[in-house]
């Protein structure tokens, strides 16, 4: 009830879709939602009776199952890659193993007579295309072996001319000291020669410049007839 008032609560009109509300349809009768109980509002929530401990143990149950289906799909993809894992190895296994059995099988092929028998005719046509070569190798020899003489011979007399050479080098070389002290001497003689004519020269020269001032003096004397000529007269 309102305070001050003694009119009851269904006097009053309700707010939004409250005041629509419909109390003679029962509950079982509405329509029912997914994921929402039906709500009726003429009924306390006391009155209704709660979950019981079953139903909760079974939600929980529940839950728990679900988180292990989902580790369990884990644990089988880990279990499924493992199983991926080692079926490649495996088959690396089979196929080294079958590599193996291979050159086993090859080897035993090498120890048949009949396998050994072909390898060794194998080897003796080898060995027959080697004496070929080698027979051929040493007619070649034979053919090169007068021209490595022909060669030694005409190594021997160059060795011979070489050391003529050698002597003849070494007199040419004692005719050039020879001339080159010839030429350093006729140096020598002919810079004496240089150095005497050029004193001779300047005596020329000294007896010249004597002779010109003779000269000069002799013109400033007057002519005397035949014991001093006149200057320039013989």
């Amino acid at each position: 009830m309102q305070q001050g008032t003694d009119l009851p609560d269904e006097a009053y009109p309700r707010r939004g879709l409250a005041g629509l509300q419909r109390l003679d349809i029962p509950a079982s009768a509405l329509p029912y939602r997914k994921g929402l109980l039906p709500y009726r509002l003429d009924i306390s929530t006391t009155a209704t009776p709660s979950s019981s401990g079953f139903a909760v143990a079974t939600e929980w149950m529940g839950r728990l199952a679900a988180v292990l289906a989902v580790v369990l799909f884990g644990l089988v993809l880990a279990a499924i890659h493992k199983g991926q894992l080692v079926q490649d190895s495996a088959r690396t296994i089979v196929d080294n193993f079958r590599l193996t059995n291979e050159y086993f099988a090859q080897r035993a092929d090498l120890t048949a007579p009949a396998t050994a028998h072909r390898q060794l005719d194998e080897l003796a046509g080898v060995l027959a295309q080697l004496n070929t070569a080698t027979a051929a190798d040493v007619e070649h020899l034979a053919a090169l072996l007068p021209d490595a003489r022909a060669l030694l011979a005409a190594g021997q007399g160059d060795t011979a001319i070489a050391g003529q050479l050698e002597t003849v080098a070494t007199t040419l070389q004692g005719s050039a000291a020879s001339l080159h002290q010839i030429s350093a001497d006729a140096n020598t003689t002919v810079s004496d020669v240089n150095n005497e004519l050029t004193t001779a020269i300047d005596l020329v020269n000294a007896l010249n410049a004597e002779l010109t001032r003779t000269t000069n003096k002799l013109a400033l004397v007057p002519e005397q007839g035949a014991l001093i000529p006149a200057p320039g007269g013989n």
